[in-house]
């Protein structure tokens, strides 16, 4: 153990004087040339070789360096944009709903003679022989059967079942409803009955006009007044075209309503009436046609019997 000991202090002694001496002689190496020069040859390739790896790995750290800066940066914008689009999505949303109100509440304003009740749509039943929504406004509300439901489009339709606090509307689309209409032009003042389309909801039918009655391409119809659920002039629709068979005594026309069934978000049910007023047809001298099963107007639930 002690020569070890012995030989190891040896070692480290003469490992000592080879650093010193090395580290004098390249602190005088311009004096002893005949020295340094071969020490730098020497040396040469390992300073070549440490300085790359210094090199190599400055330029790694520096890369991850900038990989990590980079990534914290896009997560960063990655969040922020995220947010932006849902500020953008709320603004957008708080911005079409604050559109709707300002209608509604100029719908209101307009028409003082009626009372009415705002209620939101909650649900759709959309099918071949029903077309019903579900507003979240019932009989805790005020609300009642036959009940005129509209918008500021025009009529959506009745109210045709009552819960305490929810209401189903039957709307003009529904072939089950019908709606007593006059032509809203002055020459014209035709009257007869909208109602539903069951092979095509989207347009509804001016039904059971005689086949020389004076509408046309382009005709505003708007209710007539007549029936108990529907108040005078409410807007319906327009008249797109006019059908009629060679063979047959009456015309349909098919009609284009301006509320959009698919995107009602509110309505409004009109629970009461100040509009005492009733519409009193235009002095015509009547026309001779021979009377068919068609030219009798059924007088089913919502529908004016003429």
């Amino acid at each position: 153990m002690y020569s070890f000991g012995k030989k190891s202090i040896i070692v480290v002694l003469v490992l000592f004087i080879i650093i010193a001496v090395v580290g004098w002689a390249w602190r005088q190496r311009d004096s002893l040339p005949f020295i340094t020069k071969p020490l730098q040859i020497v040396a040469a390739p390992f300073e070549y070789g440490a300085s790359r790896i210094m090199d190599t790995l400055s330029s790694t750290f520096h890369i991850v360096d900038i990989s990590l800066k980079n990534r914290i940066e896009w997560e960063s914008l990655e969040k922020e944009n995220a947010e932006l689009k849902e500020r953008s999505v709320d603004y957008d949303e708080i911005l079409a709903e604050n559109k709707r109100y300002r209608e509604l509440l100029d719908f209101k304003a307009a028409h003082r003679q009626f009372n009415v009740r705002a209620g939101s749509v909650i649900s759709r039943d959309y099918g071949t022989w029903s077309n019903t929504m579900v507003i979240d406004i019932g009989s805790e509300d005020g609300i009642e059967e036959n009940m005129a439901v509209v918008t500021p489009a025009g009529v959506v339709g009745f109210i045709s079942d009552v819960y305490p606090h929810s209401s189903r509307v039957q709307l003009l689309t529904d072939p089950r409803t019908s709606i007593g209409a006059i032509v809203q032009r002055p020459e014209s003042r035709v009257s007869s009955v909208v109602r539903g389309n069951g092979n095509v909801p989207t347009e509804p039918q001016f039904v059971n006009i005689a086949k020389d009655a004076d509408i046309l391409e382009g005709d505003t119809l708007v209710t007539s007044g007549f029936g108990s659920i529907y108040p005078k002039g409410l807007y319906i629709g327009t008249i797109v075209s006019i059908h009629q068979d060679d063979n047959d005594f009456v015309k349909y026309a098919v009609i284009r309503p301006d509320v959009d069934f698919s995107k009602l978000e509110e309505v409004f049910v009109i629970t009461h009436s100040t509009d005492n007023s009733s519409y009193e047809k235009p002095d015509v001298s009547p026309k001779l046609v021979p009377q068919t099963q068609r030219d009798k107007v059924e007088g089913v639930k919502g529908a004016a019997t003429l």
